[in-house]
């Protein structure tokens, strides 16, 4: 073996020397420093200091016989990179999105998968997708078990077709779950023209109508309401967890199925007749009203009622329309505009019609709200053909916030709900019930 060259290899603050062996190699060489330092050879970079050694990092297959000592100025200058501290293999092993299966890229994927537009279904598909993003209404559609089919129904052809939609919803749902890729609701759509002949309409080509997405909707909810009760609603609201933790009848609020329970808002409507909305104006209004014997003037008492909605309606005025007297530039305002409005009562102290205003306030609030932009309205056309109207399309932007703010709409007993919500927040606002707001056509 011949005599080693005197080497000096630096390594952070530390100096490293020892004999350099030509003959022995590269290998021999780490396997020293490795020796002396604890640094792993596959994470050694070595690198030369003096002139005329090698470029770079020092290469496994570099020829060491090369060098010459008796050219190079000694001793040689090395410098050494690399950590001591040996790696530890990471618990969890690394998994990439590439390896994972399709239903888990799904799970991680920053956009659901869309839709296939299979002849003007974009009503559908829309409502699909609202609907998909509400996990209660998944939950319900999870627990939900389609009544057994009589064979007197099936042979005369008179089985409901409500199972079927809310079946083919529920496996659509789960299709979308697995797949980043656009899936054609081929199965829903199906059902949905058989649970509703309407959406099944062609036009004189054969194509397929366009439909409105509201009216689907609010069929759909039907179909929902009638079938979607008992462990549907208890699964739908506590997730599929204990019974135990469901809500209370006083919670519920008279809602005795899931789609009520989750979309419905107990409105309160109240009907105050214009010509009798005081004593003082009572008075002047008409001597017919006066209790002659006590001299006072009677009142016409407010008309209270209560019904269940599934949805607001922001009432767009405006566009063609001539009539229209409102300009609605903001969501809240074409909302306050359909909850009051004017109508013609019969009133039993004048014992004739009488103009009534009515005013609608929300006295129980879901946990889901939609508010339907009712951009369409009906004109008349004299002077066309069938001397009827149209149905006219107002096309003009209606802007809203990110969260919707429902306080000014509820009535006195959710007010102060909302109000104690807010003393008892640290934020030093209002917090705006419930959901972030969500477009839909």
């Amino acid at each position: 073996m011949s005599e080693g060259i005197p080497t000096i290899v630096k390594w952070g603050k530390e100096t490293i020397e020892l004999k350099l062996v030509p003959a022995n190699g590269v290998k021999a060489l780490k396997v020293e420093l490795e020796e002396r330092t604890g640094v792993p050879v596959e994470r050694m970079k070595l690198m030369s200091k003096s002139k005329g050694l090698w470029k770079g990092v020092l290469k496994d297959d570099f020829d060491m016989t090369s060098i010459d000592a008796s050219k190079l100025k000694l001793p040689l200058q090395m410098l050494l990179m690399g950590s001591a501290t040996k790696l530890v293999a990471p618990k969890t092993k690394t998994v990439f999105i590439e390896d994972l299966p399709p239903e888990e890229v799904a799970k991680h994927a920053p956009e659901p998968a869309g839709l296939v537009n299979l002849g003007n279904t974009c009503y559908l598909n829309s409502v699909v997708q609202c609907m998909r993003s509400i996990p209660q209404l998944r939950s319900g559609l999870r627990a939900y078990v389609p009544p057994p089919r009589s064979a007197n129904s099936l042979a005369a052809g008179t089985a409901s077709s409500s199972p079927l939609l809310l079946s083919s919803l529920r496996d659509l749902f789960e299709s979308l779950d697995r797949t980043t890729n656009a899936v054609p609701p081929s199965n829903f759509v199906m059902a949905t023209k058989i649970a509703f002949p309407q959406f099944a309409q062609t036009g004189p080509r054969g194509q397929p109508m366009q439909q409105d997405a509201e009216e689907f909707y609010s069929n759909l909810l039907t179909v929902a309401g009638g079938e979607m009760r008992g462990n549907c609603l208890t699964a739908g609201l506590t997730g599929g967890q204990s019974a135990a933790s469901a809500p209370t009848p006083e919670e519920l609020d008279g809602a005795e199925n899931l789609a009520d329970a989750l979309f419905g808002m107990k409105m309160e409507e109240t009907l105050t007749c214009d010509e009798f909305s005081s004593a003082e104006t009572a008075a002047a209004a008409s001597s017919d009203a006066m209790d002659i014997d006590n001299n006072t003037a009677l009142v016409e008492p407010p008309v209270t009622s209560y019904d269940l909605h599934r949805k607001l309606v922001c009432n767009i005025q405006g566009g063609s329309d001539a009539s229209a007297q409102v300009n609605v530039n903001h969501l809240s305002e074409g909302i306050a505009l359909s909850l009051s409005g004017k109508i013609t009562k019969h009133s039993e102290i004048l014992n004739r019609d009488a103009v009534w205003t009515r005013t609608q306030r929300i006295a129980r609030l879901p946990p889901v709200i939609v508010v339907q932009f009712g951009r369409f309205y009906w004109k008349a056309t004299p002077d066309s053909q069938d001397h009827a109207g149209v149905k006219c399309k107002v096309m003009k932007p209606v802007a809203f916030n990110g969260t919707f703010d429902v306080y000014e709409f509820c009535n006195e007993k959710n007010s102060k709900g909302l109000e104690e919500v807010e003393r008892c927040s640290s934020s030093g606002g209002r917090r705006p019930y419930r959901q972030k707001a969500q477009g839909r056509r």
